[in-house]
């Protein structure tokens, strides 16, 4: 895959791009602190994790580096979406951040916290205060977040989380709509219907559908028994899509699953099983 390419989940790309962020944070605010938390912080992250990040500054330079944000992480890469926790909106001393980038990952979403230095041992400060919440935000914007985090729910293998976003998604914009299991169906009308209701988002609302319609198949295989994992391994070594196809299909699953998501995992498993099909006969 090529630099720019959206769908490179290599986990080094991410920590270049955290470093250099924190590098633009620091030098806008000489004196203040940069840092990962969250699973980077951690060392657990996976390939679908959020680049989360700290920015402690002076109480002083609080308002300064919050109005400065757009440009500081302009100048890093540029940035296609940004929205700010409407519960935090209106803190004087913290706000939460997030940024999607251009030819990133959605998955890769910047999550920024800026905390002045008074409130910086105060964990979870004004969380939760009525004051501190605002109004001025995108509820489309945020179903869409809650679709890309749907998405990394199943891909991490999690289809009660999954099914909770993609539930309040469709809360969030008034859809009265029906998470049915079927993920990539799901979340592509969740993506509709946000951009239905808020045009300007309908570039992010196609990214979000082809994020889905790119890991349709990928959604199917950890919804089989492990039975079927391994007779569907078995026929995909032997090239016989159609028995694998059609086992896939009868296996239970509910709604079943669509002709073209069964072709296209079974292709993936072929890829993934390279090493155990057997070299053709001699001509």
């Amino acid at each position: 895959m090529s630099e720019g390419d959206p769908g490179d989940l290599d986990p080094a790309r991410r920590a270049a791009l955290a470093q250099e962020l924190l590098r633009a944070l620091r030098a806008h605010c000489p004196g203040s602190r940069a840092e990962p938390r969250g699973s980077l912080a951690r060392g657990t992250a996976d390939a679908y994790s959020d680049i989360d990040l700290t920015w402690i500054v002076p109480d002083s330079r609080f308002d300064d580096c919050v109005a400065a944000v757009p440009a500081v992480l302009g100048a890093v890469r540029e940035v296609v979406s940004l929205r700010v926790d409407p519960d935090l909106q209106n803190s004087r001393k913290r706000r939460l951040l997030f940024a999607d980038f251009d030819g990133l990952p959605l998955f890769w979403r910047l999550d920024l916290e800026i905390v002045a230095l008074s409130a910086a041992d105060l964990p979870g400060y004004d969380q939760g205060n009525p004051a501190a919440r605002g109004e001025d935000w995108s509820r489309p914007a945020s179903a869409l977040a809650n679709a890309v985090a749907a998405v990394k729910a199943v891909l991490r293998g999690q289809p009660q989380v999954a099914r909770g976003l993609l539930e309040r998604g469709f809360a969030r914009i008034g859809a009265l709509d029906e998470v049915t299991g079927d993920w990539a169906d799901d979340i592509t009308r969740l993506a509709e219907v946000a951009a239905a209701r808020e045009p300007a988002l309908g570039p992010l609302a196609d990214r979000v559908r082809w994020l889905a319609s790119d890991h349709r198949a990928d959604f199917l295989w950890p919804a089989l028994p492990d039975a079927v994992r391994e007779e569907v391994d078995a026929l995909a070594v032997l090239d016989r899509t159609v028995q694998a196809v059609a086992l896939i299909r009868r296996c239970g699953i509910e709604p079943p699953p669509a002709l073209h998501a069964c072709v296209q995992l079974v292709g993936q498993r072929r890829l993934a099983l390279a090493d155990r099909i057997p070299p053709p006969p001699p001509a």
